[in-house]
């Protein structure tokens, strides 16, 4: 992948992770229904744009079309070049979910029990939002990726409804595309086929967002395959993307989706295909420019946006049960003050630094994790041995005794 294009994606999935928290942020302790009919300061009407639930929702359109571009694209590429893949993809991608995905169902139950234990009078964790929520079968549910697909989720971590869809596209677009794998034997790609689609059919029966969303994220997918950029301008790419967002943030929303609700799907679609097209106007522009990319702060924050995602909602859940305690449900429901900014601005640093601190055990162990499982693999069921590329020199005689131990040293 181009050096600039991985800067590019870097840099939108921190830029992604931190509007979908400025958002549920906002819902929870900034109210600013005044916003149509009293002024405000400029300020005010910035932070309205920003924190809406329209970006937020680009935002996670970006997610999975990036994912596919990245994980479903790797597929295809291997696909193409005729080589065994499944055995390390599948060691990456179990590893990539679950050392995020379970530690974060596990903070959830310690947190929530937390809140509703010490927060029970503000009645927070009654809301019908969260109603039935803290069962031990949404628990498991949500150790088994199921919860947003035939299950509620857990507790009150509903982001996590976007990974259960991520995991099972992981597992499954490989599975349909098995039978062009042609390096593997006929009987294990028609097996693979049924598993796959198998599983599609059974994930996809309950009513939930995992087809449409299928559709956005095998899109990235098959973009890998589009030889040439279609907007060649990355410039351009960017600010008919950037304008097309702004007009769905305003005009998708409200008595339109309620009256047409097709609209909000069409919406999603063009955004997607836009952002596909930024990502192709990176992949075959120039290496230069975009200076404001080359920043090492995009890869640190990056590194830890999928672990702020995963937990940030029962956190903000926490400091709302805590405020509601505190100084009344009131207080965060009034006509937002400058003291509702200020906690909400507090809140979503501490959330972050929470975030960055939850991956250091969960993340940043992902390496270890893949090499821990390989190894257990290994233990099951040995690795074919890869050949000696034919350029390599294969020596005419081991090494004498003496020699071994200098290289070895």
């Amino acid at each position: 992948m181009p050096f600039i294009l991985s800067q590019f994606i870097e840099a939108s999935r921190w830029l992604g992770a931190l509007v979908v928290l400025a958002v549920h942020t906002s819902n929870l302790f900034i109210n600013i229904a005044d916003i149509m009919s009293a002024p405000h300061a400029p300020l005010v009407y910035v932070w309205w744009f920003y924190a809406a639930f329209e970006l937020g929702h680009q935002a996670v359109l970006a997610f999975f079309v990036m994912s596919g571009y990245l994980v479903g694209g790797a597929v295809l590429a291997h696909l193409r070049k005729n080589q065994g893949f499944l055995r390390e993809y599948l060691i990456h991608r179990v590893s990539r979910i679950y050392l995020v995905v379970g530690p974060a169902v596990v903070f959830t139950l310690v947190l929530d029990s937390i809140g509703r234990w010490l927060f029970a009078s503000s009645g927070v964790y009654e809301w019908p939002l969260f109603k039935g929520h803290f069962s031990a079968l949404l628990f498991l549910a949500s150790f088994l990726n199921l919860q947003g697909i035939g299950f509620d989720y857990f507790g009150t971590n509903g982001p996590l409804w976007s990974l259960a869809c991520e995991f099972w596209y992981y597992v499954t677009f490989p599975l349909l595309l098995l039978p062009f794998a042609r390096n593997y034997p006929l009987a294990l790609r028609l097996l693979g086929f049924a598993l796959g689609a198998g599983l599609f059919l059974a994930i996809s029966t309950p009513p939930s967002w995992f087809k449409f969303g299928y559709i956005l994220w095998a899109g990235g997918a098959f973009a890998t395959l589009i030889p040439r950029p279609i907007i060649r301008s990355r410039w351009a790419a960017l600010l008919l993307y950037a304008a097309v967002v702004v007009i769905i943030r305003l005009v998708v929303r409200g008595h339109l989706v309620e009256t047409h609700p097709w609209v909000a799907d069409a919406a999603d679609l063009l955004g997607s295909s836009l952002f596909i097209i930024v990502l192709l106007a990176f992949r075959y522009g120039p290496s230069e420019g975009f200076s404001l990319l080359r920043f090492k702060f995009h890869k640190t924050l990056a590194d830890f946006s999928f672990s702020l995602y995963s937990i940030h909602m029962p956190i903000l859940i926490f400091a709302r049960a805590a405020v509601g305690s505190t100084l009344g449900n009131e207080w965060a429901t009034q006509l937002a003050t400058p003291q509702n900014y200020a906690l909400a601005f507090s809140l979503m640093g501490v959330t972050i630094v929470c975030g960055y601190f939850f991956s250091r055990v969960t993340e940043a162990k992902t390496g270890a994790a893949r090499r821990k499982l390989r190894a257990i693999l290994d233990r099951w069921s040995p690795a074919p041995a890869r050949p000696v590329p034919a350029t390599q020199a294969v020596p005419a005689q081991q090494p004498a005794p003496a020699q071994r131990q200098r290289i070895e040293a």
